[in-house]
């Protein structure tokens, strides 16, 4: 492409550097000539040089892109896997909260109850006390 974004005709190669200077009456000498097909022929080689490092960069860069989308669509899967398991420990959670209220709860009406029955003449109570203190005392 030139200056202004139109394409170069790719038949005619730009010639850089110096332009061999015509001999007497137009004409190239064979030296010269073979001076400017040498000339040629290097540019051309850095020209193919140039096209095929850009071609590798490009590749490169395709890559490097594949392998960020995929390490992005990795993380977006583990992130929801991870919400997930958070979900279903977070009701974890509340149910075993809920169990605890729950046991917390028999708990302090069976010490309630527990509190009544021994303020009262139990003959069931006085036996387990007695048993208690026979064991003890080895008897």
């Amino acid at each position: 492409m030139d200056y202004w974004g139109t394409a170069t005709p790719s038949t005619i190669p730009a010639m850089r550097g110096k332009v061999p200077s015509l001999g007497a009456g137009g004409m190239v000498s064979t030296g010269s000539w073979e001076n400017v097909q040498s000339q040629r022929r290097m540019q051309d080689e850095r020209e193919l040089k140039r096209q095929r490092r850009k071609q590798s960069n490009r590749e490169s860069a395709r890559r490097s892109r594949l392998r960020k989308q995929a390490e992005c669509d990795e993380l977006a899967q583990r992130s929801a896997v991870l919400e997930e398991e958070n979900a279903s420990l977070r009701a974890e959670a509340a149910q075993i909260r809920s169990q605890y209220e729950l046991l917390r709860t028999q708990n302090a009406s069976l010490k309630e109850k527990l509190g009544e029955s021994s303020s009262q003449d139990d003959p069931r109570h006085s036996w387990h006390s007695g048993q208690a203190d026979n064991q003890q005392s080895g008897e």
